[in-house]
């Protein structure tokens, strides 16, 4: 009697009938990246046989506009992995969905996953991976690397040069070791307190310093790199592999990784970057329901361990440790993150990126003052925006008369 009630009890329970059914997804991860995301796919469908997962890959720079053009046409895939910068966009065109309250993970959103995936109020996706840019060092020349921006001209002045590209998003780091950010906690743009202003000027004054190398050539900066010209080199962790690739047979030498230097009591902050989970909207509650599993299947921390050991991916994962003494590299990026900065998914990215390039390139070239740019970039980000001065801080002598005021 008590067998056939537990038998019962067991048939009623509906997450013992099994997941059943078709998903697809779409992703840009390289044919050597594939095998080991396709070996993950295997472990789920091991585990629920009456799944069928399918798979389409496309180039990284293509990725975006097929999912545009085929998600609007209704045949978009039923998960997408993409990155943090396109959320807004496409929670806007309701092309992806946000979590439910009742499936999402809560365990695996701490207050840097939740900004990442935030867009008017919900949460769109799961992060899947993190991606800050930090120091990259050769350990051939570098025992220990700099903390401080003061000792990085040291070093750079003692022959051991620094290289990286004077532009927004790849030099945002140094903004947050002058004051408080372009963003508050409330998303507020407080440029006022941003130490924007202060991050120029030291730019200004540090592209003359011996042996820094400022240049918007990224590839011909990490050729230098490679070759063991330059000791120091600032770029994101999905170079690490190209670069172990170009380094020569006869002047060999490990790559280290180390958080960016900021001042002594502020810390460097880049802009934070994630590979995201994003569900398509127009998917049929069943699909949903495997792709909910999956996602949570994706980012669980023995998943997460795959990804960290066979690719050199930083878990987004707040609930895994990443061992610096087996995975030494990927923890310098792991720890860059807990300084990194998000960029509020509300704001319009182009022109954030547009307006902060011609901030760098004419404080550089000399054309403008630090004030002056910062001035002209807190303009033109107001006006794209809709803030007005009640809406966000500004500078000491800076004008937004020019700006339409809307609240």
């Amino acid at each position: 009697m008590i067998f056939l009630l537990v038998l019962s009890s067991c048939q009623l329970n509906p997450s013992d009938e099994g997941l059943t059914g078709r998903i697809t997804i779409w992703h840009s991860w390289s044919p050597e990246e594939t095998v080991i995301l396709n070996g993950t796919f295997a472990q789920f469908q091991e585990i629920h046989p009456q799944v069928h997962i399918s798979t389409i890959a496309f180039p990284y720079d293509q990725l975006l506009d097929e999912f545009l053009i085929g998600g609007t046409e209704g045949l978009g895939p039923t998960l997408l992995l993409g990155t943090d910068s396109w959320v807004g966009d496409l929670a806007e065109a309701e092309l992806i969905s946000p979590l439910s309250q009742e499936t999402t993970k809560l365990d695996l959103f701490n207050a840097r996953n939740s900004a990442i995936t935030q867009y008017q109020g919900q949460q769109f996706g799961v992060p899947l991976s993190l991606a800050p840019h930090a120091l990259y060092f050769n350990k051939s020349l570098v025992s220990t690397p700099p903390m401080t921006l003061d000792e990085l001209l040291a070093e750079a002045a003692a022959g051991r040069s620094v290289a990286f590209v004077p532009r927004f998003a790849k030099a945002y780091w140094g903004i947050q070791a002058f004051g408080e950010g372009l963003f508050d906690d409330q998303t507020r743009f407080t440029l006022a307190e941003s130490g924007f202003t202060e991050w120029l000027s030291w730019l200004d004054e540090a592209q003359s310093a011996p042996g820094v190398i400022m240049n918007i050539d990224d590839e011909s900066l990490m050729a230098l790199f490679a070759s063991g010209q330059v000791a120091y080199y600032v770029a994101g962790p999905e170079k690490q592999a190209l670069i172990a690739s170009m380094i020569n047979d006869e002047n060999p030498f490990e790559i280290g990784i180390a958080p960016l230097p900021g001042n002594p009591d502020a810390p460097s902050g880049p802009i934070l970057s994630a590979e995201m989970i994003m569900f398509y909207e127009f998917t049929s509650p069943e699909e949903r329901i495997i792709a909910d599993e999956l996602a949570a299947f994706l980012v669980n921390q023995q998943q997460s361990i795959r990804f960290l050991r066979e690719l050199d991916r930083v878990p987004a994962n707040p609930n895994v440790r990443v061992d610096p003494r087996i995975y030494p590299n990927v923890y310098g990026f792991a720890q860059q993150s807990k300084t990194a900065v998000v960029i509020p998914n509300k704001i319009v990215a182009d022109v954030l990126v547009e307006a902060g390039n011609r901030a760098y390139a004419n404080v550089l070239s000399g054309v403008l003052t630090p004030a002056e740019v910062v001035c002209d970039f807190g303009q033109e980000v107001a006006a794209s925006q809709g803030y007005s001065e009640t809406t966000m801080s500004i500078p000491e002598g800076c004008d937004l008369s020019l700006v339409d005021e809307q609240e």
